[in-house]
């Protein structure tokens, strides 16, 4: 398994990665609006992050989930204005209609939230962002492309050796899937930056 979280820092001028214990979300601000992309998890760890970035958990508007996985979604409580938004295809796994893993079932949002399709785009301001489901490493995984350059895509792959392959297979609930996902991905042209949940983010240059 390829878990290799980097540390809280900023990655561009609006861009932060926050690392909570074995995963990162991220945090993308301009002068109007600030949202995030999954929550991580551990309340204690995910404050202190915050601070050393200079970032209140109130000023986050709204929260993307990319899936419902604990390690993204367990930080919820702490962003308390945030509007959360995760796939209409998710909802089955945070309703207990769907296992994750036999009979392991993924905790339930206490937090009302709103249901994103394929293709969706919601404005923040002058942020713009785009929901593309992605399923396979759960059936409901939704990556985002901000402003039509950044990807936060979860854990719908990884990033080994500066190449992007799939998410470890143990972990999916359909690794086929997913690989179908990535080939949807690639065929972006626009994207400029790839923003992972356990192993960092790839610019430019080395998408491919």
């Amino acid at each position: 398994m390829y878990i290799k979280p980097i540390k809280t820092q900023q990655v561009t001028e609006n861009i932060y990665a926050v690392r909570t214990l074995i995963s990162n979300f991220y945090i993308y601000t301009n002068k109007e609006n600030t949202i995030c992309f999954d929550t991580g998890y551990n309340k204690i760890i995910i404050k202190k992050a915050l601070r050393k970035i200079n970032i209140e958990a109130d000023s986050i508007s709204h929260i993307f989930l990319t899936h419902s996985d604990y390690d993204h979604v367990g930080g919820i409580k702490v962003f308390k204005n945030g509007q959360v938004y995760i796939s209409s295809k998710e909802e089955q796994m945070i309703t207990y209609k769907k296992p994750r893993l036999l009979f392991i079932f993924n905790k339930k949002i206490k937090k009302n939230y709103k249901m994103l399709k394929d293709g969706d785009v919601i404005y923040i301001g002058d942020i713009k962002v785009e929901s593309l489901e992605t399923p396979g490493h759960t059936m409901g995984s939704m990556s985002y492309l901000v402003n039509d350059s950044i990807l936060f895509t979860g854990d719908t792959l990884s990033i080994q050796n500066n190449k992007i392959k799939p998410f470890f297979w143990l972990q999916n609930m359909n690794t086929r899937l997913q690989k179908e996902s990535i080939k949807k991905l690639l065929k972006i042209d626009t994207i400029k930056l790839i923003c992972t949940g356990h192993s960092g983010y790839l610019d430019n240059g080395k998408l491919r």
